[in-house]
């Protein structure tokens, strides 16, 4: 995906408050028009036009849905209307798209209310015979009883392949659908598909060696924000949140006493890479830091990371959060981890205790030999990040086969440049946010191959700490062997994820 989406618009008045639903619109022209990345555009919007915190929830929810949704609204719109859909008017189509999805998934909208709205919206932005087209089909759609099952038996009267009924009744591109039946079979793509689709659940991460569960709890509590400590045996350092929204406006964030941070994410550093106080780690693919900081406050003061990252624009990121956390034992390089010896240049950025600085690897000649320098490597692997289509549901429409054997390909290249890096004894952890045994275990597969009896798996006791927080993961881990941890996104309502800890033989 291109990170560096530009908007067609540039300027834009900010003097009075905006229509809802037609910010909700522009958004969607702008992602179907260009398909960008979502949360760039929805960023986009939301900083320059004036919206109340419910408006932006509002577009938020609506904008995402249809996306989530809209192989499957526009496999319904091909009965509900007299054109084919190539035939509708562009701005037209995403109108009817929002207003489908607000009747099949919004039920505290009133019926005439959709129909209302949308007729206004097509009328001012679009033309006068457009709002009447609308109009006809949007009271087409709310004189079915139950949309719902009128899409159900649509499907499973004229969808005869199992691949393509999964593909339109969870909205997923038929590619990645037999990707994963075929490796996954079919019950548990169902599983995948259906939970990928719902909103996910929001985790926070607190700074222990700062502020103390109880005073994370009474903090919370006084800004109103409604959240649920994990239990302390399972996963002492998280807490599940309703709203990321209102946890950017408590002082706890402020301070730098707590970072948002998936699940899936803590779990790969807590369980499987488990830095220890005073530790060398070196994080490789490590903008925008979340992983990072964890790690720096684990190792604490006595310990050394250096965080590697391709992205210039993403490194302004990580600082900026390390800032915010106060967090002084890391060090910043700007490289490609693909590339061979890409530390070699950049030896002098090793940080000593209470410093911290950011250099690009080619910007002088190295003065250490840092061959076997590092405890322990994470690397966080470019992916599909089909695991996250839950927070950004076009993930599932935006990379291909050829994209996933590129990404693999890039993934096998990093993690034996980090060979050189990593002392005899030590630790390699692969994660990445997707479920894709192309970039997964075919990576893990092949380094093991070619690296032969250098490394070894280990196996975690992850299972054992988590199962009584997950009835999915116990039911699933009665029947693996595998020394790797396959995040399912039912697990946890967390991201989905893929986790493997490599040991160095002596």
């Amino acid at each position: 995906m291109d990170t560096d989406w530009k908007p067609v618009r540039i300027l834009i008045e900010k003097s009075s408050r905006d229509n809802p639903r037609r910010i909700t619109l522009l958004i969607l022209n702008e992602y179907f028009k260009k398909k960008k990345s979502l949360k760039d555009i929805i960023n986009f919007y939301f900083k320059n036009y004036r919206l109340s915190g419910l408006d932006k929830r509002f577009i938020f929810n609506i904008v995402k849905g249809t996306v989530r949704y809209y192989l499957k609204i526009d496999f319904l719109l091909s009965f509900l209307s007299d054109k084919k859909i190539k035939d509708i008017d562009f701005a037209v189509l995403n109108i009817l798209r929002m207003g489908i999805f607000q009747f099949m998934y919004m039920d505290k909208v009133p019926s005439y209310s959709i129909v209302n709205e949308s007729v206004e919206l097509a009328k001012k932005n679009v033309t006068l015979s457009s709002s009447k087209f609308v109009n006809a089909v949007l009271r087409k759609v709310s004189s079915v009883p139950n949309i719902d099952s009128f899409a159900k038996d649509k499907i499973d009267r004229l969808v005869e392949d199992e691949i393509d009924k999964i593909s339109i009744d969870y909205s997923y591109p038929g590619w990645l659908v037999k990707y994963w039946f075929d490796w996954y079979e079919k019950d548990k793509t169902i599983l995948i598909c259906r939970s990928l689709n719902e909103n996910p659940h929001i985790y926070l991460r607190f700074n222990k060696n700062e502020i103390t569960r109880e005073e994370l709890v009474k903090e919370l509590s006084m800004k109103q924000v409604n959240g649920r400590l994990l239990p302390e045996d399972v996963y002492g350092d998280a807490i599940e949140v309703s709203s990321v929204q209102d946890i950017l406006e408590t002082d706890v964030y402020r301070e730098g006493l707590i970072s948002v941070q998936d699940l899936s994410s803590q779990i790969a550093i807590k369980y499987f890479l488990e830095p220890l106080e005073g530790e060398k780690v070196l994080d490789v693919c490590a903008a925008p830091g979340g992983k990072t900081a964890y790690i720096s406050e684990l190792v604490k003061n006595e310990g050394e990371v250096v965080s590697v990252d391709i992205s210039k624009t993403r490194l302004e990121i990580l600082k900026d959060n390390l800032g915010r956390l106060n967090i002084r034992n890391v060090g910043i390089v700007e490289a490609d981890a693909a590339k061979p010896g890409f530390l070699d240049k950049s030896m002098d950025i090793l940080i000593s205790k209470g410093s911290e600085c950011h250099t690009k690897a080619s910007d002088k000649k190295g003065l250490k030999n840092i061959t076997g320098y590092f405890d322990k490597i994470l690397i966080d692997a470019p992916c599909s990040a089909f695991g996250t289509i839950s927070k950004n549901p076009d993930a599932k429409y935006n990379k291909t086969m050829k994209d996933l054997i590129r990404l693999s390909e890039m993934s096998y290249k990093i993690m034996v440049n980090c060979d050189w890096y990593l002392k005899t004894g030590g630790k390699i952890v692969f994660y990445t946010c997707t479920l894709s045994p192309i970039e997964n275990q075919q990576v893990i597969g092949k380094f093991l191959g070619e690296f032969k009896d250098k490394y070894r798996m280990e196996k975690s006791s992850i299972s054992d700490k988590l199962i009584s927080f997950s009835g999915q993961l116990k039911n699933d881990a009665s029947s693996r062997e595998e020394v790797y941890f396959e995040i399912m996104p039912y697990y946890f309502g967390s991201e989905a994820g893929f986790i493997c800890s490599l040991l160095k033989n002596s």
